[in-house]
């Protein structure tokens, strides 16, 4: 599995492309029946398939991901190559600005992913596109 599997209560979110996942895979509703109740490791492999489809297609389609903290707060674009950080840390005297960008070392996709993973949040890039102008 490249990403995680979806929660059941999320996946039941996505019950109509869930159908249409195991419709494109050749499996009808009588079928998915049969492999839940016979064959759970199976169901479960499924399962986690349709999860990195979803998973995949989310990451794809993210700009900007955002992570606040106590003192520092961090706004991220995430382009097809690089990736932009704006970081602002909380000073007595004020705050911080600084700005950086590196290319993707690994996939882009499981970049984004371990991000989402260590507490960054999907954002629309308002703030990012706001500290980039000032």
């Amino acid at each position: 599995m490249k990403y995680t599997r979806i929660p059941s209560d999320e996946l039941e979110k996505l019950e109509d492309e869930f159908v249409n996942f195991l419709v494109v895979n050749g499996i009808t509703a009588d079928d998915w029946v049969a492999i839940k109740e016979n064959e759970p490791m199976n169901a479960a492999e499924i399962v986690d398939q349709f999860s990195d489809v979803v998973w995949e297609s989310i990451l794809r389609k993210t700009k900007y991901l955002n992570k606040i903290e106590d003192q520092s707060a961090y706004y991220f674009k995430c382009d097809l190559e690089k990736i932009f950080l704006i970081k602002i840390d909380k000073r007595e005297e004020g705050a911080e600005q600084l700005s950086t960008s590196k290319e993707y070392h690994t996939i882009r996709e499981l970049e984004l992913f371990e991000m989402i993973q260590n507490g960054c949040t999907i954002s629309e890039g308002e703030e990012f596109e706001k500290l980039n102008l000032a």
